[in-house]
């Protein structure tokens, strides 16, 4: 079968064999594109041939769209390019105010933003004012926090750890990894190895 011939049964009814002219358009299977029908009834009466052929046509489709999407990590997406964030924690920053992880090529987008149109700074996802002192930044945690926000949470308990106060992070960070905070749980395991 030569190239012509295979475009030509392309484009002709998988079941009746009608081929695709001016007046007579033909739908793909719905599943998986690999034949035409130009009606319903057709479709129906080649269903019991072509089932078992759509369903691993089907299932490549879906497999080539979940391969081609990016990996994501438990860090998640930045919540305003949804692409995924870095493992680098360089290259992202938590805004305060929300306490979203922002990448930082959209934080740097904002801010360029800010500058042309003559903007204050602002937070890059919630429009709230960026923090001028870290007393206000820490403000803003401690609100998060009380809203019982894991990330935030998780914060407050880098600060109790960096206070030396070990019970405060262990009860920030239980706290934390029942709101569902990954960085939480590791935090936690690296408490319970050292004996801390």
């Amino acid at each position: 079968m030569n190239a012509d011939q295979t475009e030509a049964a392309d484009l002709c009814c998988a079941s009746c064999g009608i081929a695709e002219l001016d007046d007579i358009k033909l739908m793909d299977c719905d599943a998986c594109d690999l034949v035409h029908y130009c009606s319903d009834e057709c479709q129906q009466e080649h269903r019991p041939q072509h089932e078992l052929r759509c369903k691993e046509r089907a299932a490549e489709l879906r497999d080539e769209i979940l391969f081609r999407q990016p990996q994501s990590s438990f860090i998640g997406d930045c919540p305003i390019c949804f692409l995924p964030l870095p493992l680098d924690p360089k290259k992202s920053s938590m805004q305060s105010c929300c306490s979203k992880l922002v990448c930082k090529g959209c934080s740097y987008a904002d801010y360029q933003r800010q500058l042309k149109e003559r903007l204050g700074r602002v937070c890059p996802f919630c429009r709230h004012p960026t923090p001028t002192t870290q007393e206000e930044a820490n403000k803003n945690t401690m609100k998060r926090a009380a809203a019982n926000d894991p990330v935030a949470i998780h914060k407050m308990a880098w600060k109790h750890l960096s206070n030396g106060d070990y019970v405060g992070a262990f009860e920030y960070w239980t706290k934390a990894a029942e709101l569902g905070d990954v960085e939480a749980h590791h935090e936690l395991s690296i408490m319970y190895q050292e004996g801390l």
